[in-house]
């Protein structure tokens, strides 16, 4: 199966980033140094570093105040009473050409067939690698890592439609990546539903392996709806439910004659 890119250097800077001011070495509400000297530091040109830090907004890690700079904001390594991490009001960079209702709009479409496409396609081998895919993105919203788990999700739908064998569905897919990977950030800095995700993700996967097309295009239809959601948009295409799916929770799935575990 055909790799995912190489993450481009701005990704890596925002892991880099993500980790100073968890560890707090970037204390919260204090500016971070100057856009030159941030830049000499991880070795890159300030667009790489502007990109970054506009990934890292989206997150909800940081605010860029204009004239002002860059601050981590306070509840981006604070844990509430609850327990419960917090996050700035996220913010979506494409709203001069797409709207979010635009993109999901766009991914329900085309994700949910594809889920369909995917799962009549796939190997056991291809489906071991879904699952590993989708228990990094757990481990990642485990530990607070947004930025590693927002790339993992991204991987996951990427590879469901590279299964597809459908060089239509692929090439659109890849083509508006910056935007889908941004849809699916936005969602990871509403901290206190990222576990959802997880939970959605496990149920799509399962319907693949129980080799379930109609439920796996059903799981990924109510996952994005269930996404959009979470930031405030209303999808008018509701999923139904394929009338002989199974609902019962699964602890191993079995792929050929071997188990995978969660």
């Amino acid at each position: 199966m055909k790799t995912t890119p190489r993450p481009p250097v701005s990704q890596t800077t925002v892991s880099r980033i993500q980790e100073m001011i968890v560890t707090g070495e970037f204390p919260p509400s204090q500016r971070l140094p100057a856009e030159r000297k941030l830049a000499e530091h991880f070795g890159i040109s300030r667009a790489s570093l502007r990109e970054a830090l506009s990934i890292l907004e989206t997150l909800g890690l940081v605010r860029i105040e204009p004239h002002r700079g860059t601050f981590p904001t306070v509840d981006s390594i604070g844990i509430s009473g609850e327990g419960h991490a917090l996050a700035a009001v996220p913010v979506w960079r494409f709203g001069s050409r797409y709207s979010l209702a635009d993109v999901y709009q766009f991914r329900l479409l085309n994700e949910g067939y594809a889920a369909y496409l995917a799962t009549m396609a796939a190997t056991d081998e291809h489906l071991a690698e879904l699952q590993r895919i989708v228990g990094e993105h757990k481990e990642a919203t485990g530990r607070l890592d947004f930025v590693g788990s927002s790339q993992a999700d991204f991987e996951l739908h990427h590879r469901i439609m590279m299964l597809t064998n459908n060089r239509m569905f692929v090439d659109l897919y890849e083509y508006y990546q910056p935007t889908v990977l941004e849809s699916q950030r936005i969602v990871v800095a509403r901290r206190e539903r990222v576990w959802e995700t997880v939970d959605e993700h496990e149920n799509l996967i399962r319907a693949m392996v129980q080799r379930d097309p109609d439920g796996a295009q059903y799981y990924m239809r109510l996952h994005l709806t269930r996404a959009a959601g979470r930031i405030g948009i209303a999808l008018s295409d509701t999923p139904r439910r394929p009338s002989m799916m199974r609902e019962e929770p699964v602890t191993a799935l079995k792929l050929g004659s071997g188990q995978v575990s969660r």
